[in-house]
């Protein structure tokens, strides 16, 4: 019982990890993103991700694209005036 607990913490990190390395080779290249500071997209991008896996989903993609629209929604720059 003990190992299964364990277990279901470890998953849902190397989820994360592997979806946001995904993520982050697309938002570190990302013209819309440049602007903001680094720290704040990984901060940004893991709390998006983290949400994500809450939610239930485990498909890596699924998590990074969700994840990028997440952010460029929230820290790209408008474009409307």
């Amino acid at each position: 019982m003990d190992q299964f607990s364990s277990d279901q913490v470890q998953v849902p990190d190397a989820v994360v990890s592997v979806a946001f390395d995904k993520a982050w080779g697309f938002v570190e290249k990302d013209p819309l993103l440049a602007h903001n500071l680094k720290a704040v997209l990984h901060r940004q991008l893991r709390t998006y991700l983290e949400c994500s896996i809450r939610k239930g989903e485990r498909n890596t993609l699924n998590l990074a694209n969700e994840a990028i629209r997440n952010l460029r929604a929230e820290l790209a720059p408008s474009t409307e005036q």
